[in-house]
């Protein structure tokens, strides 16, 4: 097997990282306009020239050396001359048009990720090797196309699919990718972007990572016994769609005395989540959460260019009746807390050392004592810059979102903000939820629904 020297990495080996995130992109289409086979022309050059200048993103993901108290390791290998990133197909006669899709904003369960890629999404993982690095699949739809993007998440995080994109649609525009800061920063050795710690230098403690020993001391009762309340409760979670427009975000922002929308629209969003379980059943002193995807580029010294694995995820901690009583600014504060707490250059590199030096990394436990009853998992795309991007002869797309996939209680998403500032919130919760949210008075104030 073929590996790519420099592709292995520190923050990408966890295997609950073995998925894809997928990003897809609509755009209007007409053959009037342009002929499909010139659009598929032009995409097949753009990505060529892509994966010419950084041959690992034409590559494939593999894993090696897995075995008994080894998780192996992610890396990725040359792949054949013939093999394209790029898939065509013509979706036409089981999606809806472009025109229906944008009527209702993209939302619906028409829209499954298994319709606009051959790969799967997470939290589904795979089981086959070796995987493509990217996928970006087009599918033609009436009068439109559906460009999905689906990266491999032990390899790229949502910050490397936003620079990807950004070299697509260089590409589109005919300008070279020569020079580029991008081409540059991710053709260096993915070990040594940053240093792990020496052996005479200070750890810190990362105990409460690592899964327990007895698994069952952390399995708790259900804080909700069965009662008239609980055949909603049973109901399956979906995903919903929120959009919150651009003053609204600033107001948030002002209400929260914070520096960061995302800090201030979580906090608001915990809150209001909080109250709703509260009220529907949940005791006032149950334990909730908030975790959060953090990119830590910066704080490792690492470009902003760099497409590969960086993000570490925070942790904070409340009960339903602290966060309903309790004001933006104090909730937006613990969030800001948590957050500086692992943006510590020595506290990174000390877990970047114990991840490199653990050869059994499914002991790493990083959802800890997650409880989609009581808890979000919360994940930031609203800086990814699909909107404001122009991708030659295909334009700026009309609307970007996550394809359907398996739904998962409690995951909360900022998809990328629309060129005039508003952003549109995906969260997954069960019906009885998002009718509670739809009930609340201040919800109501700053949150539109779309469905």
């Amino acid at each position: 097997m073929d590996i790519l020297p420099g592709t292995q990495d520190v923050f990408g080996q966890l295997p609950r990282m073995k998925g894809y995130t997928h990003l897809a992109l609509y755009f209007p289409h007409s053959d009037d306009c342009v002929s499909r086979e010139n659009t598929a022309t032009a995409l097949r050059t753009a990505t060529s020239h892509i994966t010419t200048a950084l041959p690992w993103i034409g590559g494939t993901v593999v894993n090696t050396g897995m075995q008994n108290g080894s998780t192996g390791t992610f890396a990725i290998a040359r792949c054949a001359a013939t093999e394209d990133i790029l898939k065509i197909q013509d979706r036409s006669d089981v999606c809806p048009s472009y025109e229906d899709i944008i009527n209702v904003q993209g939302v619906g369960r028409q829209l499954d990720v298994s319709l606009l890629s051959e790969q799967t999404s997470l939290p589904d993982s795979y089981i086959d090797q070796p995987a493509p690095v990217i996928t970006l699949t087009v599918s033609w739809i009436r009068s439109g196309l559906v460009l999905d993007c689906a990266a491999q998440h032990n390899i790229l995080d949502m910050r490397g699919i936003d620079q990807f994109l950004r070299l697509l649609a260089i590409s589109l525009q005919n300008q070279t990718l020569d020079g580029s800061q991008v081409i540059e920063v991710n053709l260096r050795d993915r070990m040594n972007l940053f240093p792990l710690l020496g052996v005479d230098e200070e750890r810190c403690d990362h105990s409460e990572l690592r899964v327990p020993s007895n698994p069952n001391s952390t399995q708790r009762p259900r804080l909700v016994e069965k009662s008239a309340l609980q055949s909603s409760r049973d109901s399956e979670p979906a995903f919903h769609h929120f959009r919150i427009k651009s003053f609204n975000l600033d107001t948030l922002k002002s209400l929260a005395e914070t520096p960061s929308i995302d800090d201030a629209l979580s906090a608001f969003i915990w809150k209001s989540l909080s109250t709703v379980r509260r009220r529907h059943g949940q005791p006032p002193e149950a334990v909730t959460g908030f975790t959060r995807a953090i990119d830590c580029r910066r704080t490792l010294h690492v470009p902003t260019e760099y497409m590969g694995q960086m993000a570490v995820k925070t942790y904070s901690k409340s009960t339903l009746a602290e966060n309903e009583q309790s004001s933006l600014t104090t909730i937006a504060a613990l969030l800001r807390k948590d957050v500086q707490r692992i943006r510590d250059r020595h506290w990174l590199r000390s877990l970047a050392t114990l991840t490199a030096e653990e050869p059994d990394k499914s002991t790493f436990n990083f959802g800890k004592e997650f409880d989609p009853e009581t808890w979000i998992n919360a994940s930031s795309w609203a800086g990814v810059a699909a909107y404001k991007l122009h991708f030659g002869l295909l334009g700026k797309p009309a609307l970007v979102r996550r394809p359907d996939a398996k739904p998962v209680q409690g995951i909360l998403i900022f998809l990328p903000r629309f060129e005039n500032g508003d952003m549109d919130v995906l969260l997954c919760l069960r019906e009885f939820e998002i009718q509670g949210l739809r009930e609340l008075d201040d919800w109501n104030r700053f949150a539109e629904y779309i469905g």
